[in-house]
């Protein structure tokens, strides 16, 4: 039986065997199960898909295994050792212990996830990689408030970690809420600055995203926000295997990321659809009829994409657009064609229409694009490069058409 990670509480760090060369993480954000019904939509996609993967040395859940309901932990506890690898995970703001009025004054806390799933602040070292795993989620007033950051003896004890790992050793801190929604990110700048190897890798959001996070004082480390194995809360039309398509804000399907880390000291990053094929990464719209917009769904901020159009020679470079994703648009009609209080239908996903963080666009001479047609798109930064195909869609909503300030 494969052995398990047990990880240990502030301080102690458990060195795990591994492939020597290669290690393959899974970090997946937010399945965030409110009930038995989402359990089985959790069983059906995203449990189901990373049990099957034979691919993968480690699972890295990254908060909200659950949705304010730790009655489902025990069930998700049982998922999790199903797995045929180790796996890990950090607390969520919503895998707390939620207390009825009759507990007078009790705040939130997480008895329940530290007595069924693991303590909330460890480390460990596996396939030469340091992993760091905290809790982030600092409550604040009553029973509900909360935001993002460490406590005094949380950054004592990552600092004795980081000192403890070599100069030459990745290390990948894993929180829930990203860093870069910290109130303040100076007296972390100086204990993150002691480590020169770092990976920043987060949940939350419901957002693919990444992006490098730059301090006040000049470090700087890519932040990975992994999106939601839940999408946007387990919610729209079912797909052909009965779970909600719940497409997340970004514009992204519900997916989660791949790390392939090499020697323990470099990574390389991709992404995996939830139930779609590997080549599934991007997207590719006709705008206002001249203009083609791709949506890369894990692609980072400092990302570049080119496209090859059917019957046309040479690639042609996008730039990177602020604007929301057509697939949002779609999202936004869908609701609109549901009848009576559409935030009470079950299959209205809310909706923010917020820019995405991965959306390139670029304006050519009419009759270029051709709805069905076949684009080629080549994607590239410093963690992830690749190249794939998508059918062209009429995109179904106004684009702002603003470019960027660079």
């Amino acid at each position: 039986m494969m052995t398990r990670i047990v990880l240990m509480a502030l301080g102690l760090i458990l060195v795990l065997p591994a492939p020597a060369q290669r290690l393959r993480v899974a970090f997946v954000g937010d399945p965030q199960v409110d009930n038995e019904t989402e359990l089985t939509y959790a069983r059906r996609s995203v449990y189901q898909e990373l049990r099957k993967r034979q691919d993968v040395d480690l699972a890295i859940f990254l908060g909200d295994l659950v949705n304010d309901n730790p009655s489902l932990l025990p069930a998700t506890r049982a998922i999790l050792d199903s797995l045929p690898y180790n796996w890990a995970c950090v607390p969520g703001n919503h895998d707390r212990d939620v207390y009825t009025p009759s507990v007078k004054g009790k705040p939130r806390d997480m008895a329940s996830y530290s007595r069924i799933i693991h303590t909330p602040d460890t480390a460990f070292v596996q396939g030469g990689v340091q992993f760091i795993m905290m809790d982030d989620v600092l409550l604040m007033g009553g029973s509900a408030g909360y935001w993002g950051g460490f406590r005094d003896d949380q950054k004592q004890w990552l600092r004795k970690v980081l000192d403890q790992t070599p100069q030459d050793r990745l290390a990948v801190l894993c929180a829930h809420i990203p860093f870069n929604e910290f109130k303040s990110l100076d007296s972390l700048e100086t204990i993150l600055s002691v480590h020169p190897k770092l990976l920043l890798v987060c949940g939350h959001t419901h957002t693919m995203a990444r992006h490098t996070l730059r301090f006040p004082g000049g470090l700087e480390v890519e932040e990975v926000l992994a999106g939601a194995a839940c999408g946007s809360w387990w919610r729209g039309r079912a797909d052909l295997y009965g779970v909600p398509v719940a497409t997340q804000n970004c514009g992204s399907p519900r997916s989660y990321y791949l790390a392939d880390f090499s020697r323990g000291s470099s990574y390389r990053l991709d992404a995996k659809v939830i139930g779609a094929s590997a080549e599934e990464k991007a997207s590719a719209w006709i705008a206002d009829t001249t203009r083609l917009l791709v949506n890369v769904y894990a692609g980072s901020m400092e990302g570049s994409v080119q496209v090859k159009l059917p019957g046309r020679c040479g690639w042609i470079a996008l730039e990177r657009v602020e604007e929301t994703a057509p697939e949002v648009y779609e999202t936004l009609q869908f609701n609109k064609s549901l009848l009576g209080r559409q935030s009470r239908n079950p299959l209205f996903i809310p909706m923010l229409g917020r820019p995405s963080p991965h959306l390139w666009g670029v304006k050519l001479p009419a009759g270029s694009l051709t709805p069905g047609g076949q684009v080629k798109i080549r994607y590239k930064d410093a963690s992830m490069r690749f190249t794939t195909t998508a059918a062209l869609q009429v995109s179904p909503g106004p684009q702002s058409r603003r470019r960027l300030k660079k």
